[in-house]
């Protein structure tokens, strides 16, 4: 970090946070403003995608709302609930906008009006995850189904996350007023040379391990390359599987570390709430469904956490989320094209195949991503 100032790496990219429009409400008001637009374009690709759902296997994607919709008639007060909420988002949303407006057109921005759209906006925000708690895992588990009959609806679930992209950069650059290279890194360049380093690195250590649990029996790997289905979906892989990894990397060991950081000195609880985020937001994927009903969860959900908080590692180190999102980018790519396991979130035809172990996977993860990491400070 020889260009930067005395500041740690961490600290030095933490700081970029401090730039702009940074006291609560505008963290607040931008995470409603990201939230909003990226549900609404996510929304744009979910639409189709149930449609063609139907088309490629109509039993399957007919079963998808059954848990919730047997839930409500079993208790038709989670139906009063649900309308509640929606009522609540809808109208907080309303009133955070004109507040909004109301805030950010006067020179200088009248706080008070800002700090109560803030409020609204949180209120908002609390009812939307609130509504979505009550989304069934099964829907994901029978939806990972058909992404494997159908690439074009893996490319439309794919496309649901370049919005996220879109509406950070949004309330970067006019919530909070400074630049979305800020997000990025603290560096005065976003460093693609670390990215991709970081990529043929971690490629090369989990290729390493994978080998060695090959031949010494711990997880045996068979030839499952399927010519016919194998390079429609690597060229949907390689096309968006980057953007879904980098909207990840930019809203958890981007903007939400950022904004923890400004209140919370320790970086490593920092650290911990977001990982710990990040983990949940995972908690409808089918290895974690079978998980639940295995007995397991903590352990396989454990997974998520560790690459979480070796991702956040990665921000420490660099003072930025380059090596971050080549790590997030390179597991992503792998597990999708390379080598694959049952039950996965991406049910993609891959070269190689393997069984997935969680008693197994929440002790090698650890030591894989803490080599990994220390290879990474090291260069």
């Amino acid at each position: 970090m020889g260009s930067q100032t005395a500041l740690t790496p961490i600290n030095a990219y933490f700081a970029q946070g401090l730039k702009g429009h940074s006291t609560w409400p505008y963290w607040l008001i931008g995470f409603w403003v990201a939230t909003v637009i990226w549900m609404i374009g996510s929304l744009i690709f979910q639409m189709p995608m149930m449609s063609i759902a139907k088309d490629v296997d109509p039993e399957a994607a007919s079963q998808i709302g059954q848990g919730t919709a047997e839930a409500i008639i079993n208790d038709p007060t989670i139906a009063l609930r649900l309308i509640g909420a929606l009522l609540t988002a809808a109208i907080s949303s309303v009133v955070a906008f004109i507040l909004l407006l109301i805030g950010i057109t006067r020179k200088p921005h009248e706080v008070k009006a800002l700090s109560i759209a803030a409020i609204f906006a949180a209120i908002a925000t609390i009812s939307v995850f609130y509504i979505n708690s009550f989304n069934d895992p099964a829907d994901v588990k029978i939806l990972t189904q058909i992404i494997a009959k159908s690439p074009l609806v893996y490319a439309l679930m794919l496309l649901g996350f370049p919005p996220m992209i879109f509406s950070l950069w949004i309330a970067v650059k006019f919530i909070h007023g400074r630049s979305f290279l800020s997000l990025l890194t603290a560096h005065k360049f976003f460093r693609w040379q670390r990215v991709f380093q970081s990529m043929v690195i971690y490629w090369a250590l989990i290729s390493l391990v994978i080998f060695i649990a090959h031949i010494t029996g711990y997880s045996p790997v068979e030839f499952t390359f399927d010519k016919s289905r194998f390079f429609i979906y690597l060229l949907i892989s390689l096309t968006l599987i980057p953007l879904q990894s980098t909207a990840e990397e930019l809203v958890l060991r981007g903007y939400l570390n950022q904004g923890l950081g400004k209140y919370i000195k320790s970086p490593w609880i920092v650290f911990f709430i977001t990982s710990a985020a990040f983990a949940s937001l995972h908690l409808a994927n089918p290895e974690a469904s079978e998980g639940a009903e295995s007995g397991v969860l903590l352990l396989t959900m454990s997974g998520y956490f560790f690459f979480g908080f070796f991702a956040c590692i990665l921000t420490w180190i660099d003072g930025g989320l380059e090596s971050a999102i080549g790590l997030h980018v390179a597991n992503n790519l792998y597990l999708s094209t390379i080598v694959g396991y049952e039950n996965s979130a991406l049910p993609t035809p891959t070269i190689f195949g393997t069984g997935y172990q969680p008693e197994l996977d929440w002790m090698i993860t650890p030591i894989i991503l803490g080599i990994y990491c220390l290879i990474m400070w090291k260069f």
